[in-house]
Parts: C-alpha cells; sequence; structure tokens
C-alpha cells in the first residue's frame, strides 16, 4: 500500500490564511468571514471518537493564538503561542459553534514550568502529534477510542497534571465553561476515573498511567518514573465509566499504536489515488482529503439519547457539510461511516420529533437553528440516490416528520419563513420527497409535499432576477444565494429572464470584467465588510454559502464560465501549510469542495445528479462505496489547458456536463479532454 500519509500536512488550514496573491476573476471575488481555516492538528484516527491535541485555548479549536472572530484577519491574545497542554476532543475548522470540547488537559512540566510554554518544535502525521516543551518530549497518538500519551523528561523532577475542569477555551474575556457534578476517583495505584456533566450531557473519564497517581478535587497529579518515559492512557465515554476503563485496560503500547493509526489513515486515504506531476498539488489534495475524514466522530453503541447503535456526533455545521462533505462520504466512505450517519440522522428524529442541523457532545441540538433548516433530509436523499442501505419509506416518513415540526410551522401554515434561504431549503426538500413517495407509491405522501414545492418561485423577484430583498441572508446576501441549483433549473432561469440574463447575472455576481476588490484586514472594523458585501460578490471560498454557484452556468450553456471560475479559486485559494485554506474548514466542507473539484466533480446534494467541472490531476482512481472503481482521467491539466472540449464516460459522450449519480457510482472511465486557454485564469 502506498505510504499517501507522506503528503498529508496535519497543520493544513489551523492558521491564518497566506495565499498566492489571486489574479484574473479570482481578484473580484470577496472575503465575508474570518481568514483562517480553523483545523486542529490533534492526533485521531478517521472519523475518530477521540482525539489528542495542543490545547494553547485559541479560538476554536484550542490551538494557536486566535482570538474569537467572524471577520477579516482573526485577532491575536498575548501569550497565545505557548501551550497550557494537551486536550482530549476538539472541533475541525468550525467557528463560533458555541462549544469547544478540550476536555481533560494533561500538563506534562517541572515545579518551577511557566504556565505557558512555547513548543521548542512541533511536528505532525496522520494519528501523531509531538512537540517539545522545555526539555519535555511530548508524544500523542491514538488507539480506538483511547489517547495515549508519552512524556520524555530530559531531567528530574517531571509530572503530569490533568485537569478534568477544562470546558471550551482559555483566552481573555472569553472563559472556560462550566464543569459541573465533578468527582474524581481512584481505581488503584495506577488507574482513576471521573465524570461530570459538561454541556449537558454525562461525561465518563478514565486514565492509567505507567505510575503512580494521586488524585484530588480536579484532577490527577502523576510523577515521572526514575526511568523511561511517563506513558499516559485516556478514555472518556457519553454511556458508562465501565466503557472508559475497558478501553484503557486494554489499548496496546505508544508505538504500536501509532503505526496503527498511520495505517488505518493509509487505508481510507488510498480510497481515492491520484497522479499529477506537481508534488505540491499531491500534498494539497491529500491534505484536503485528510481533513475531509476527521469529523463526523463516531460513538456507535454510546449514544446519550437513543441506547445502542450507530451514533455519529460533530455533525456540527450541516449547512455546510451537506454540499460536498457528505456527499464525499457517502459516495467513497458509505460503509465506514455514511450509513451510521444516516441511521444517527433517523433515530435522531425519531427521537426528538425533529431533525437536527447540529449535532454534537452537547445538548445544543435542543436549540432552534437560525442557519438553514431540513438539511438532514438533504443528506439522507442524496445517500439514497447514492445506494447506501438506507430505508426510502423511513427517510419519507421522517422527511414528513421534520416538515410538520413545531418551528417550520411558519412555512407550512403561512408559506413564508424569516428568511428566503429557509423557505428554498423546505421548499426543494418536498418537492424532492414528493418525487420519492411517488417511486414508492405513496400518492397521498406526495399529494401533501408537492404544493409546497411550488412555494420556492415566491421567493425570487422577476424584476432582478435574484432572490428578493425583504428578508435577511445568513453570512451572506441574497446574491450570495441567488445561484444555488434548483431542482427545476430551467423554471429558475426562465424567472431570471432566460439564459442570456441568467449569464449576465452570474457575471456580475463573479465579477467579470470588474475591478479588483481588496480584502478586509482589521478584524476589529467591521465598515469594509459591509462595504464589501453590498458589491454583491462570489464569497471565494472563504464561506461555504456560494459555493455552488460556479456550476449554475451549466445550465446555461457557459461551461467555459465554470471552469474559469473553479480553476481560478483552487489555483488561489488553497495551497500548502498552516495558512492553506481559505476560511472557516466547517467539518470539512471546503476541503471536499477542493476534493471533488480535482476529479472535475460536483455532487448536488439530495439529487441523483453530478455536475461536471475542470479536473486539474492527469488521472484518479477512486474506489467507491460499492466497491466499484471509478477511474477520471484528463489528457492536459496545465494552466494553460483549464476548458473541457468535450467529456465522456464509458466512451458516451456527456454534451449537457451533468451525470447521473447512479450511473458515475457504478464505475468505469470518466474521461476529458481538455482545450487549451488562451490566458491563464
Amino acid at each position: 500500500m502506498r505510504d499517501l500519509c507522506s503528503y498529508v500536512n496535519v497543520f493544513q488550514g489551523c492558521g491564518e490564511i497566506d495565499l498566492p496573491k489571486p489574479e484574473g476573476i479570482a481578484a473580484r471575488w470577496f472575503f465575508i468571514k474570518a481568514g483562517c481555516g480553523n483545523t486542529s492538528p490533534a492526533a485521531s484516527l478517521p472519523f475518530s471518537a477521540i482525539s489528542v491535541g495542543p490545547f494553547s485555548g485559541g479560538y476554536p479549536t484550542g490551538y494557536t493564538d486566535h482570538m474569537p472572530n467572524s471577520h477579516s484577519r482573526p485577532p491575536r491574545f498575548e501569550g497565545g503561542k505557548g501551550l497550557l497542554g494537551f486536550a482530549h476532543l476538539q472541533q475541525s475548522g468550525t467557528g463560533a459553534i458555541g462549544y469547544y470540547y478540550n476536555y481533560a488537559v494533561v500538563t506534562p512540566r517541572y515545579a518551577g514550568s511557566p504556565v505557558r510554554r512555547v513548543p521548542v518544535s512541533e511536528s505532525g502525521e496522520p494519528g501523531c502529534y509531538t512537540a517539545v516543551l522545555e526539555d519535555i518530549r511530548c508524544e500523542l497518538t491514538v488507539a480506538g477510542r483511547t489517547a495515549l500519551h508519552r512524556y520524555t523528561f530530559g531531567s528530574p523532577g517531571g509530572i503530569a497534571v490533568v485537569d478534568f475542569t477544562n470546558n471550551g477555551l482559555n483566552i481573555p474575556d472569553w472563559g472556560r465553561q462550566p464543569v459541573n457534578g465533578l468527582a474524581v476517583r481512584q481505581r488503584d495505584a495506577f488507574s482513576a476515573e471521573a465524570e461530570a456533566t459538561i454541556e449537558g450531557i454525562k461525561i465518563y473519564f478514565a486514565v492509567r498511567a505507567n505510575a503512580p497517581l494521586q488524585c484530588g478535587d480536579t484532577g490527577l497529579t502523576v510523577p515521572a518514573p526514575e526511568s523511561g518515559p511517563l506513558l499516559l492512557w485516556v478514555s472518556l465515554s457519553p454511556q458508562s465509566a465501565d466503557a472508559a476503563n475497558r478501553r484503557v485496560d486494554e489499548t496496546p503500547d505508544f508505538d504500536t499504536a501509532k503505526a496503527d493509526a498511520r495505517a488505518a489513515w493509509n487505508r481510507l486515504l488510498a480510497k481515492i489515488q491520484i497522479e499529477t506531476p506537481d508534488e505540491k498539488i499531491k500534498e494539497i489534495f491529500y491534505s484536503n482529503l485528510y481533513h475531509s475524514l476527521v469529523k463526523p466522530a463516531d460513538w456507535s453503541g454510546e449514544s446519550f439519547l437513543y441506547g445502542s447503535g450507530p451514533f455519529t456526533v460533530d455533525l456540527n455545521t450541516l449547512w455546510d457539510m451537506y454540499k460536498t462533505e457528505l456527499p464525499l462520504l457517502f459516495a467513497v466512505y458509505g460503509k465506514e461511516i455514511g450509513e451510521k450517519i444516516c441511521e444517527t440522522l433517523l433515530r435522531l428524529c425519531e427521537t426528538l420529533g425533529f431533525m437536527p442541523n447540529s449535532i454534537g457532545l452537547s445538548d445544543e441540538y435542543k436549540q432552534p437553528n437560525g442557519q438553514a433548516r431540513m438539511l438532514g433530509s438533504y443528506a439522507l436523499l442524496t445517500a439514497y440516490r447514492y445506494g447506501l442501505n438506507v430505508d426510502p419509506a423511513r427517510v419519507l416518513k421522517n422527511l414528513k416528520t421534520d416538515l410538520v415540526a413545531p418551528d417550520k410551522r411558519d412555512f407550512t401554515e403561512t408559506g413564508r419563513c424569516k428568511s428566503h434561504t429557509f423557505l428554498l431549503d423546505m421548499a426543494e426538500i418536498c418537492t424532492l420527497g414528493a418525487d420519492l413517495a411517488e417511486e414508492l407509491g405513496d400518492t397521498e405522501s406526495a399529494a401533501f409535499l408537492r404544493p409546497f414545492g411550488q412555494l420556492w418561485k415566491t421567493a425570487y423577484d422577476p424584476a432582478t432576477g435574484l432572490l428578493k430583498d425583504d428578508t435577511g441572508y445568513y453570512e451572506g446576501t441574497l446574491y450570495n444565494y441567488s445561484f444555488r441549483q434548483m431542482v427545476d433549473m430551467d423554471a429558475r432561469i426562465a424567472l431570471a429572464g432566460g439564459k442570456e440574463r441568467f449569464v449576465r447575472l452570474l457575471d456580475r455576481f463573479f465579477g467579470c470584467g470588474a475591478p479588483e476588490t481588496v480584502q478586509p484586514t482589521d478584524p476589529h472594523n467591521y465598515a469594509p465588510v459591509e462595504a464589501g458585501m453590498k458589491l454583491g460578490r462570489f464569497e471565494g471560498f472563504n464561506n461555504e454559502s456560494d459555493t455552488e454557484a460556479p456550476y449554475s452556468y451549466i445550465y446555461a450553456g457557459r461551461h467555459d464560465r465554470v471552469c474559469e471560475v473553479v480553476r481560478g479559486g483552487m489555483k488561489y485559494m488553497f495551497t500548502t501549510g498552516r495558512g492553506g485554506i481559505p476560511g472557516n474548514n466547517d467539518t470539512g466542507a471546503l476541503s471536499s469542495y477542493y476534493v471533488f473539484a480535482a476529479l472535475g466533480l460536483f455532487p448536488v446534494a439530495g439529487q441523483d445528479l453530478f455536475l461536471l467541472g475542470s479536473p486539474f490531476v492527469k488521472k484518479a482512481e477512486v474506489r467507491l462505496l460499492n466497491g466499484n472503481l471509478l477511474t477520471v482521467r484528463a489528457d492536459e491539466t496545465d494552466d494553460g489547458h483549464i476548458y473541457v472540449k468535450s467529456v465522456s464516460f464509458n466512451g458516451k459522450e456527456l454534451s449537457d456536463f451533468r451525470i447521473s449519480a447512479k450511473e458515475l457510482l457504478r464505475g468505469g472511465v470518466l474521461e476529458f479532454r481538455m482545450e487549451e486557454s488562451k490566458q491563464i485564469t
């Protein structure tokens, strides 16, 4: 097996953006969100329930020196480059989600050590993180649902302190969230357990060491042994102390766990193998594929809501994940995680009476969500169309349950929502649900859903061809939501005044012929952001609100524009290193977009449809969820050949640049023949 882990930079996207200076069309876009990727270099397994990584207390993953931010460059806090220790469970790529984990902080130190220490060095690979603090070598890895710590002290008198009171971040004026009902108990000389209610969820901890430990009210102290490294095994469970204790007692040694973790990552990364002469693209691709597979977290068998069975959490930004992240997991990793996600969404709806748009180790699922609506149903329909083992009748039943939940009565009773994006979400899912009902012979459900599906037209203004400006829009303006792919794109384009006018609207949105924009840089001044938003411009992959928009050109016969926008974005908005992701990666949403774009594909959520773009790898072999092999080939992929002259699948030309998901996932050869570009975009 190829060692694809060697291409992965686990630090990619964890810092402030540091992108190439954009040229061409990419220089016309405008960033409305903060310029940082918000990833974490924590050691984890694919879809790992447990993770362990460096803890500075910074926003939002607990790493770096970033303060809370929503626009421009992130503000910094003094001392934030220093580490407070190493914590368990981190978010990945999210922003202001409201809960940030970072439980059970372990701090290796000497009696005279300062509270914060800047690492002498840091390194990482999939499944392992290493740092040197003073003369202490700190190594972290993961096995199953247990984190393994190995601390090698260069001087005598070292200890490790385990603090169970940490929840969230640790920066001035932000503070840690409460840990309630903490109780710490010694099991024997070498092990202890703790329990507490954190974010409304009972959490059980277990710790084992290779040296005698001492319990206190808030944590543990473990003196280093006289010879050899200090070893700690830490597990937690949202279900029982027995589960956590059993795992720490059964965990392998550190080096075995580290090797097993790398092998696990290589197995999943190898599902997509690319060929390109550009080594830089290999690093960017596999780093993004890696960050697409960190979440969601698989806590199957330990649900705090409905008992045994599949249970995946950290579906925290479903409004971003449903577009490319979940389609990637369904199409390629359906058996590893996709079907578990589907079962989780279905059981949540059956348990709660509605389908949350966000689920983590928190009771925040109870709170109404202001981002979008019914995205769980989009995800379930995507999975069903891709051939996952999902009962369509059950999907339909839960779709209807969610539709009539109390928080959606504005739509079902008045046909209007506080945001037109909500109306589009719900109307479109009703159309897709009605189509499914008809396929199942459920005429009653189809008749119930179909009229709701017609309401989408009321959100648009025929005078402008865009969404109306009489409601609010989250993380954007009406422009950022006016170019999503609708089920009936012919009707959508007709409403805009026909194909030529639709293209003109898209051209204006992407800034064709417009002056270059200046990105905001001052985190303390929101005025430039407000001014920039009035341009009505594409967000430039800084945020997921409009990432589907480039592919709407296909429906108006301008695939050349798709190529210009997507290739420009992938060239100037993604690069290597800590600054290599253009905005909040939102649980892998931007990373998964890059993966699909490299292959020349874009999935349309909820539909049996992929749209075709402009690939920039020469060849890719994708092992699909059903075991079938999809081979993607392009004869030229350099900047001088961004346009697609023709594309075929298994020898059949795809002149409309569309292919059904069902057909694509049978496997075969998708072949692009590229055309020479007159200029580099």
